[in-house]
Parts: structure tokens; C-alpha cells; sequence
């Protein structure tokens, strides 16, 4: 009996001793960088709000701003695309509509006032086996069907009339998905356009990015993001201006993480070992949203 009890308890400690270097490991991929804490969205008088991305699950690390907006009064809705066509036609018609689910139960999560998925396939090009590498800026106009996809999200914008939008960024796309560029591209030039129009709502982007601490330690070792730096010719990521403390709802945005059923594997790429603690402790270390925020 005793000779079982050391066994146990050396088990016991070994496994305590390993969950522990693990969580440190963490400590070591999170940001190491402090921003001002955002203060513009607390006081706005007309909490109208627009997410805006190329796909349903792009917002996701900014889930625990978005649910913290809802339960503050925002009126937040989302808009995101569906392709569906060449040579992963009988995939997307399988995935899409498990997808649109997904992204309705998000929505119920975060508290969003509604979605608005399109259908549209924006991509000329739809015979690519990697479309989520990185292109050109000046190879966009020949890929993507850039006119269309403007006009869907004019008429969106004019529609809701958002005081904020909340986008990825516009010149890595986050990880350097070029349809996450083209699209963020598209938000920022058409409300620069627009702003001096009588009655133009948007005062503020919001463009979520990470630190330069957290994209480095997070994708270095991503070949979609290596080739990002090199065709977009950046270092990273634009830098964040403001900073949002997310713990209050961790719950809510890990669960929010959890309900994209078909996207686990790139999740995990982005938010490591996310499924493997509570949220209160992984939220714990990755406890802030970042936001490269622009001026209209």
C-alpha cells in the first residue's frame, strides 16, 4: 500500500510539475507589450457597430471585445463570405453550411444583434490549392473580383450606418490570408472615401492585430505567415494602438473558439493549446484583445 501510494503521488507531482512548465511555456508566447487601454468605445454615444471580414471565423480573437461591447449596449452585427466553387466545390458545399451554424451560435454566444453571411465567390481564381497564401497587393485586381465585392459592403456600410467597424488588418490580413487583406483594404478605402459625405457614420476602424512579442513567438514558425512578410514586404503586423482586457469573458470567448467546429486545426495555429486549460487560466495569460485603430 505504501509502495502504491509513493507511485501516485510521484505521478501526482510529475504531472504537476509538467502542467506547470507547459503553462509557463505559454507565458513565454504571450505579449510582453502594454498599450493604452481603449477608451473611445466606452463612451460612445451611438453604440452601432459592424463586423466586417472575408471569412465567419476571422473576429474570433477579438471575441472577448465584442461579447464585453454586447453586454454594455452595443448593437453589433457581422458580415462575412462564402465561396464555393473549383476545386474545392464539393468540400465547401459540405462545410458551409455546418459553417453558417457555427457562426450563428458565435453570434448567440457574443450577443450579436445578427449575421449576414454571403454567398459570393469573390475569387477569379478558384483552381488554387493554397489560397490562403499571400499575393501582391498589385496582383489583386487580376484575382479578385474587386468591384463586386465593393459594392456588397458599400451597401452594407451605408445600410447600418456603424459608428465602428471592426476588421483584420489591411496589410498582413493577420497571418497573410490575401482575402483577409483585400477585404480589410476594401473597408478602409471606401470609408476614407466616403468620410467628408453628408451623413457618413464611420468615425473609427478598429483593425485587430497582435504585438510584435506575439505574432513572433505565435506564427514564426508558419510558412503562410513567413511568405506574408516577404510578398506584403513588412515586418509584421501594424502595431496596436489601444489594448481591450478580455478575462471578464473568458468563458465566453473560449466557448466562442469552441463553436467553430470545422476550424479547430488553424484555431489551435493561432491560439496554441487554447482546448487544453480553462479559459480563466489560458485567458489568464492571453488576457487582452489588441487594436490597430484608424481615424475617419
Amino acid at each position: 500500500m505504501k509502495k502504491l501510494f509513493k507511485i501516485l503521488a510521484y505521478v501526482a507531482l510529475v504531472l504537476v510539475l509538467a502542467i506547470g512548465a507547459h503553462l509557463y511555456y505559454l507565458t513565454t508566447l504571450a505579449a510582453k507589450e502594454t498599450y493604452p487601454e481603449d477608451t473611445y468605445l466606452a463612451h460612445v454615444e451611438n453604440k452601432n457597430a459592424l463586423i466586417i471580414v472575408a471569412h465567419d471565423d476571422d473576429m474570433i480573437g477579438s471575441s472577448g471585445t465584442i461579447a464585453t461591447l454586447c453586454k454594455n449596449g452595443w448593437d453589433i452585427r457581422e458580415m462575412c463570405f462564402y465561396q464555393n466553387g473549383g476545386l474545392y466545390a464539393k468540400k465547401d458545399s459540405m462545410k458551409n453550411p455546418i459553417r453558417k451554424k457555427d457562426l450563428q451560435r458565435v453570434a448567440d454566444i457574443q450577443g450579436l444583434s445578427g449575421v449576414d453571411p454571403v454567398d459570393f465567390t469573390f475569387r477569379n481564381n478558384t483552381r488554387s490549392e493554397e489560397s490562403y497564401m499571400p499575393m501582391p497587393y498589385d496582383k489583386f485586381a487580376e484575382n479578385f473580383k474587386i468591384d463586386s465585392l465593393t459594392k456588397i459592403i458599400a451597401a452594407y456600410i451605408e445600410k447600418n450606418k456603424p459608428t465602428v467597424i471592426f476588421t483584420l488588418d489591411s496589410e498582413m490580413g493577420g497571418y497573410g490570408h490575401p482575402d483577409h487583406v483585400l477585404v480589410s483594404k476594401i473597408v478602409l478605402e471606401y470609408c476614407q472615401a466616403h468620410k467628408s459625405d453628408s451623413g457618413f457614420s464611420v468615425k473609427k476602424i478598429y483593425q485587430a492585430v497582435f504585438t510584435p512579442t506575439l505574432s513572433e513567438r505565435v506564427m514564426r514558425n508558419m510558412p503562410v505567415y513567413a511568405a506574408a512578410k516577404k510578398v506584403y514586404q513588412r515586418d509584421g503586423m501594424p502595431f496596436p494602438d489601444v489594448q481591450f482586457n478580455i478575462t471578464a469573458n473568458a468563458a465566453l470567448k473560449k466557448e466562442c473558439m469552441q463553436a467553430y467546429t470545422t476550424e479547430q486545426n488553424s484555431l489551435r495555429q493561432i491560439w496554441p493549446y487554447y482546448h487544453w486549460y480553462p479559459a480563466s487560466v489560458y485567458f489568464g495569460i492571453f488576457d487582452r484583445d489588441f487594436f490597430r485603430v484608424i481615424e475617419i
